[in-house]
């Protein structure tokens, strides 16, 4: 009994000292109301490379937090107004993920990001990481120099994976290039679940990046609203843009789900300068110039699509600069089909074809807008 009191005061004096030392612990640390943040930073510090540790934090932190050399950490309620930079870690956790500044995350593996929401910052993902949202909210915010969209940054040959994500921009951006979504660099994206709207480009894959807009269950996946264009797809790059077949949403109890891409300014898709574009159950409505646009050596696959007739030039796309369009069913054909609105204009040593299909095509050689 009496080295049973000794040794719970010694404990209960070194939690006054400081940060615990790790060993597969659990800690609960409170910043207070706008705390500093060096709070959490010390116990990070002090846990290290000691696996299997997991920190709930109360209050509000203020200050950047750096996590490093991370092994199998789990961070409940961050709630943090800094920017939160994770590197060289492996299998962390973090959950109800509250931000007001920028996440930054490079040379990391198995990044678990479980509803955050990020106010005034973007996310960058970097150098080989691998990581996963499920439930992020981003939306703009004013400062002095105005108005400024967020955005979501995937690149050097990682992979970034999006579930039930509402990724706003301000609506104001148009023709400034600026994407909601950005994957190059070799990366990979997997977008499954959301919402992404309001910049001059929804989604923008270039550089030899793939990205997968693909419905996992019977949740939408909607691109709209954007000012120029839905998905563009440049240098190499490649998406494929595939709704939940019949037989795979009968498994979720639900009808056939596709992607939408609806009211994006001029385009839908926009395939340029040797981008691949891969639709399957897309949704393609409400654009001005075209729904799909393939041009300058790039080609673009359609299954059992929909595309409207554009509002200004009437056509449901346009293919042009030695590119390539074709409609195939592939296992579902010949007998099923896309379904297109408006013409296809052709022009500049291009070609549009359809095989194993029962698509039908009108096409023009005069196209009356670019």
């Amino acid at each position: 009994m009496y080295s049973r009191t000794i040794l719970t005061g010694v404990i209960s004096l070194a939690a006054l000292l400081g940060p615990k030392i790790a060993g597969a612990t659990s800690y609960v640390l409170d910043c207070g109301a706008g705390g500093p943040s060096s709070t959490v930073q010390s116990q990070v510090d002090a846990i290290g490379l000691s696996p299997n540790n997991t920190i709930l934090v109360k209050g509000s932190c203020v200050g950047d937090l750096r996590i490093y050399r991370a092994d199998r950490l789990s961070i409940t309620r961050l709630n943090l107004n800094g920017n939160l930079s994770v590197d060289s870690s492996v299998t962390v956790a973090l959950s109800n993920l509250n931000l007001t500044g920028g996440l930054y995350v490079a040379n990391a593996r198995g990044l678990n990001v479980q509803s955050a929401t990020v106010i005034r910052g973007a996310i960058e993902i970097i150098r080989g990481s691998q990581i996963s949202f499920t439930g992020l909210s981003m939306s703009p915010w004013s400062d002095a120099s105005g108005t400024i969209d967020p955005a979501v940054i995937c690149s050097g040959q990682s992979e970034c994976s999006f579930s039930a994500v509402t990724v706003t921009g301000s609506g104001t951006g148009g023709g400034t290039g600026i994407a909601g979504i950005v994957v190059g660099s070799a990366s990979r994206l997997n977008l499954y679940s959301g919402t992404i709207s309001g910049f001059d480009i929804g989604v923008w894959v270039w550089n030899s990046a793939t990205a997968f807009l693909t419905p996992t269950d019977c949740t939408n996946l909607t691109v709209q609203s954007n000012l120029s264009q839905g998905v563009h797809v440049s240098d190499g790059g490649l998406v494929k843009i595939e709704g939940l077949s019949p037989t795979a949403a009968a498994n979720y109890g639900c009808s056939a789900v596709p992607v939408y891409l609806t009211h994006n300014g001029a385009y839908g898709v926009f395939a340029d300068g040797g981008g691949n574009a891969y639709l399957y159950r897309t949704a393609i409505a409400g654009h001005s110039v075209d729904g799909i646009r393939v041009q300058h050596g790039s080609a673009a696959r359609v299954r059992s699509s929909t595309i409207d007739a554009a509002s200004a030039s009437g056509r449901s796309a346009r293919v042009t600069g030695e590119a390539h369009l074709y409609f195939d069913e592939q296992a579902d054909g010949p007998a099923a089909s896309s379904t297109l609105a408006g013409p296809v204009c052709v022009t500049r040593n291009s070609s549009v074809d359809t095989d194993n299909s029962s698509t039908v095509i009108t096409t023009t050689a005069t196209c009356s807008t670019p």
